[in-house]
């Protein structure tokens, strides 16, 4: 799992579940996550990251050499650490996403083991691409990722043509943590993906409460997230546009981004808090694109306004336009009296309600966390009957065997213990 919040937060609340359903599930993952993958009853094989932080300005050129970066890390620590580790204990399913697929589906070609991936961000098939969105401008970089690839597989033994296979942006298993309908071209996904719509849990933990505004008048959460959010200009430029006091704006600004001077009377910064003791209460979400923030304001009925900096948020922001769910800000040329307005049409056009309000209701009826672990449970028991009747996994057949939805069939119930590796 590559070790970013938006990445690993996701699937806790699907490893909880399965947990609970009696699997153990272990993740290779950064030290800095042990404490929230733990809390699950899930287990870590924990490493230090050495992956940097997207660029301030992140262009697709930026965001290229981080996957390089990644990659090599992959490969010279994850792989051989996950190698080691599940020796003597090997998984019966490598779950993971796109960014970690060089260590995920190397290890499971090592084991013989099935795949899936998650996609904790809008999915990729035959008819839709993010890589085009997210790496444009980054050929040099993908390229070299391409080629890393292809030196390891050939020093395997492998065709040189096998790194296309290798290298896909999906697999023939896969989870998409957000609504089919917020997908584009969702209508193109096959059986190969199944859309879950949320990974909330239904009972949220207790990390305290959010009081309202003084006075309980509306209130507008506005936030950039956990992973690049060292933005001062634009945190001055919420508070003059909401000088005159009609909202209280709720401002978390990251750790160690505090702002040094007073901040108005109508403004309240917060190093970081519980989003879902807060959203519930405002009028209007008001974020740079990241999918879990979008994915909690539709969750529980708010409308976004989005101002995205990268190509995969300016995607977002464009897909929340395109969907009447909210409105889309330029990050560039960005006013007050344009960020008023935006969250003032938000909050009040009827039509951008209503749409949130189906939205949201798509999201819920879509399962969540419960049904995505009852699909992994599905893959599970595909893959115990696989090895007692000794017919060979994608690992040694070149292509994944399909599986059907789980929840379809009547019989839901697979033996307790099996293990599943994020």
């Amino acid at each position: 799992m590559f070790p970013g919040y938006g990445h690993v937060h996701p699937t806790l609340e699907m490893s909880r579940c399965l947990v609970t359903m009696g699997h153990r599930v272990t993740y290779v993952l950064d030290e800095q996550h042990t404490a929230e993958v733990t809390a699950t009853g899930a287990a870590i094989v924990p490493y230090r990251s050495r992956r940097g932080r997207i660029a301030q300005a992140a262009t697709g050129e930026d965001i290229g050499a981080l996957g390089l970066e990644f990659l090599r890390e992959s490969k010279d620590v994850v792989l051989p650490l996950a190698l080691d580790a599940f020796r003597d204990d090997v998984p019966d399913l490598v779950l993971y996403d796109l960014e970690s697929f060089f260590a995920a589906r190397i290890a499971a070609r090592h084991w013989d083991r099935p795949t899936a991936q998650l996609f904790p961000y809008v999915a990729t098939n035959e008819k839709f691409s993010l890589a085009l969105e997210v790496f444009d401008g980054a050929d040099g970089h993908v390229q070299q990722c391409i080629d890393l690839a292809t030196e390891y597989l050939t020093g395997q033994g492998e065709d040189p043509d096998a790194v296309w296979t290798f290298m896909s942006n999906f697999d023939e298993r896969n989870i998409v943590l957000l609504p089919r309908e917020f997908q584009p071209l969702g209508e193109t996904f096959d059986e190969r993906y199944t859309f879950t719509g949320h990974s909330f849990p239904t009972d949220p933990p207790g990390t305290g409460s959010w009081p309202g505004p003084p006075g309980g008048g509306p209130a507008v959460l506005i936030t950039l997230g956990t992973e690049v959010n060292e933005r001062p200009d634009f945190f001055r430029l919420c508070d003059s546009a909401f000088a005159d006091g009609g909202l209280h704006v709720v401002l978390p600004v990251g750790r160690g981004n505090l702002p040094a001077e007073p901040v108005a009377a109508h403004v309240e910064t917060h190093e970081w808090i519980a989003f879902h003791t807060l959203v519930p209460q405002v009028e209007a979400v008001v974020c740079h694109g990241g999918m879990s923030t979008m994915l909690m304001a539709i969750h529980y009925g708010k409308p976004l306004v989005v101002v995205g900096f990268t190509p995969e948020e300016k995607l977002n922001g464009r897909r929340v336009a395109e969907l009447g769910i909210g409105v889309s800000l330029s990050a560039e040329g960005l006013t007050a009296d344009r960020l008023r307005a935006a969250v003032e049409q938000a909050m009040n056009d009827p039509a951008i309600q209503h749409r949130v309000a189906r939205m949201r209701i798509d999201m819920l009826a879509s399962g969540g966390p419960s049904r995505a672990a009852v699909l992994v449970e599905g893959w599970l028991r595909e893959s115990t009957r696989a090895r007692l009747s000794c017919r060979p996994h994608a690992a040694t057949t070149g292509r994944p065997t399909t599986y059907g939805d789980p929840m379809r069939q009547s019989d839901r119930w697979a033996e307790p213990d099996r293990t599943v590796t994020p």
